[in-house]
């Protein structure tokens, strides 16, 4: 009876979480594979980060359009991942990831404040 429940849980631990890490994994390498675009359009003054820890246009100049469409969709994959872990949601996940990316930003990098006015750090 003991091995059947080993075996019951190795099961579900494949089941769960591996597919768990290779998701995250996923994410994770297109994340670092962005970053350097990200980091030239932040220099550009083109994008910035918004309160809610997602990537936004300052203006009307959208280049580099799929990939803050691409780093926002994974970004958002990540925040719900989180929230369900801590019964939290995604907008709280959000904005405390808001927080830690304004500590971390660099000089010249935009932010935004949660009333919505954009400063530059």
């Amino acid at each position: 009876m003991n091995q059947k429940k080993i075996a019951i849980s190795i099961i579900l631990i494949i089941c769960f979480l591996i597919p768990a890490m290779l998701f995250a994994q996923g994410i994770k390498e297109r994340m670092k594979e962005r970053l350097p675009v990200i980091i030239e359009l932040k220099a550009k003054g083109i994008i910035g980060e918004n309160y809610q820890g997602y990537l936004a246009f300052l203006s009307d100049n959208k280049e580099g359009l799929k990939v803050v469409e691409d780093e926002n969709s994974d970004r958002e994959k990540i925040y719900s991942y989180i929230a369900k872990k801590e019964g939290a949601t995604i907008e709280l996940v959000g904005q405390r990831r808001a927080k830690k990316i304004a500590e971390h930003a660099n000089p010249g990098d935009f932010l935004q404040k949660e009333d919505g006015t954009w400063y530059q750090k």
